[in-house]
């Protein structure tokens, strides 16, 4: 195989593990969302709650969204996030090849290469909303989804 097509696949494989290996939200132990009449025990390594009373402790949900659609705009803005940074990286290191290249012909068709995938990529990034608008219109109007999965439900 060429190396150029594995350094492609390698980047993919990479961007994969890299923007699915966060995580999308964050739990966070703040003592005002702990129930009245709860005491928290930290003489312990690991906080220990008592629940003193006989209201069941509530748990929130750490995602911050209420259905498909929020959850689908927290991943495409993280994913926008990172792309954004890996794009960036990518157009330095294009520019180094380039660079490097000195009149040779074929490190800089290759250059050439790298540079319009990452064009490609890039404006994909940016109108990666666009495409998860589209994908749910298209899915809801196909009837494969159900309107309802997107509005907020209580």
């Amino acid at each position: 195989m060429k190396k150029g097509i594995i350094n492609k696949i390698v980047l993919v494989i990479a961007l994969f593990f890299i923007t699915f290996s966060f995580n999308i939200a964050f739990a966070q132990n703040n003592s005002s969302d702990v129930p009245e009449g709860t005491t928290i025990d930290t003489t312990t390594p690991k906080a220990a709650v008592t629940a003193t009373s006989k209201s069941p402790i509530k748990l929130d949900n750490p995602i911050k969204a209420n259905n498909i659609q929020q959850l689908l705009f927290q991943v495409v803005d993280i994913m926008i996030f990172i792309g954004a940074i890996v794009a960036v990286f990518a157009f330095i290191w294009i520019g180094f090849k380039l660079i490097l290249a000195q009149g040779n012909e074929s490190a800089l068709k290759e250059a050439k290469e790298y540079f319009l995938a990452a064009v490609i990529g890039t404006a994909i990034l940016i109108g990666s909303k666009v495409i998860v608008e589209v994908m749910k219109n298209t899915l809801v109007s196909a009837g494969v989804v159900d309107q309802s999965q997107f509005t907020q439900q209580k």
